[in-house]
């Protein structure tokens, strides 16, 4: 009950800001986590406590998750250096026991990299370009400079991200969410190399898009589908069970501010709560109205509560994997008596996240990054 009761006093702290919704009843992750265990892969362009770190470590410290494995792909960071990360964040997290699969390098079209300046004779320079930003590393425990606290003492599974992925979900049929928190490109090779196993997932989960607004990239794009966007249109295409979209039309209605960074770090410190302290306290110090977005994290909460999904829509979705002006460009088909008919051959139906319960999902986000 004392647990509980300080939980309840951090999280009416977190909660006290305007609203995106009418409610104001945070949920309880305690109810939340009282649901069936899901089966859960993660693909991610993992960095050091980015968005995809933190949906790790909700993932890892949910009584409603089996976290099957971390699957690496580069995005945000190479892939040597989100193996790397995944591996001692876990480790920080007390979940060594999870595998970590490193998947694939580079995005699946050749020259995706030499397109850049092609790109920015169009738009602009881009503002952020993730991993182009800097050299590859020649492996992942041998980064130009060691994650937070040094290199984990495990290693990444022998076998590569896409065995990885195949073998899951051969072992687990119609059992398994998977959740693309970056590029699709590990997904794409799955599916295109064993297409046996796509009628065998349970769903996929996906942060990309940007449907009703410009892309954070480019006009037309949003990073993780502007980052591989033949991959996207692969992954999206692909005749799933079941496809939910989380995508920056939702997330960029959410801001980690410090308010969450203080409900979240306080009390009895834990290594991944001193992780948060040594890396993001320097920012809130340095400048009070700091903030970041959740971006990956939405598509934790919304698996674990789905009520944390606002006025989710049913559309037919496409990726303009075209080069041009709106390459990466994510396309979103209502189903209404006007346009259901007229969605683009070979487009499949997916549910599209508009808007975000934030008394929920502060909640939930509180309440388990406190557990990690």
């Amino acid at each position: 009950m004392r647990r509980n009761a300080l939980l309840s006093s951090v999280l009416a702290a977190v909660l006290a800001v305007p609203l995106v919704t009418a409610s104001t009843a945070a949920a309880d992750p305690e109810a939340a986590a009282s649901g069936p265990v899901r089966k859960v892969i993660l693909d991610a362009d993992m960095g050091e406590l980015n968005d995809d770190a933190v949906t790790m470590f909700m993932l890892a410290a949910s009584p409603q998750v089996d976290l099957l494995g971390v699957t690496v792909v580069s995005g945000n960071t190479w892939v040597e250096e989100g193996t790397a990360y995944a591996l001692r964040q876990l480790e920080l997290a007390g979940r060594s026991d999870v595998p970590v699969a490193a998947g694939a390098g580079e995005p699946l079209m050749p020259g995706r990299r030499e397109r850049l300046a092609a790109e920015n004779a169009l738009y602009g320079t881009a503002p952020w370009t993730g991993a182009f930003e800097s050299a590859r590393p020649p492996a992942h425990d041998r980064l130009a400079e060691p994650p937070y606290g040094g290199y984990a003492k495990t290693r990444p599974v022998r076998s590569g991200a896409v065995d990885f992925i195949v073998e899951q979900v051969r072992r687990h049929p119609h059992q398994i969410t998977f959740i693309a928190a970056g590029p699709a490109t590990n997904l794409a090779l799955a599916v295109r190399s064993h297409p046996e196993i796509v009628p065998l997932f349970k769903e996929v989960v996906y942060m990309g898009g940007a449907f009703d607004k410009p892309g954070n990239i480019t006009p037309a794009a949003e990073f993780n589908w502007w980052f591989d966007p033949e991959s996207a249109r692969i992954a999206v295409r692909t005749p799933f069970p079941r496809q939910t979209v989380l995508p920056d039309d939702a997330a960029q209605h959410v801001k980690y501010t410090r308010t969450q960074y203080e409900a979240v770090t306080a009390g009895p410190s834990t290594p991944v709560k001193k992780m948060f302290k040594d890396l993001q306290g320097p920012e809130f110090a340095k400048d009070p109205q700091h903030f970041t977005y959740v971006w990956d994290a939405l598509t934790a909460a919304v698996l674990l509560d789905p009520a944390v999904a606002v006025a989710p829509e049913e559309r037919y979705v496409d990726v303009d994997a075209d080069f041009g002006p709106d390459y990466g460009r994510s396309l979103g088909y209502r189903l209404d008596e006007f346009s259901a008919p007229r969605n683009p051959a070979g487009t499949r139906k997916a549910t599209v996240v508009t808007g975000i319960d934030t008394a929920r999902f502060w909640s939930l986000y509180v309440g388990l990054l406190r557990r990690a």
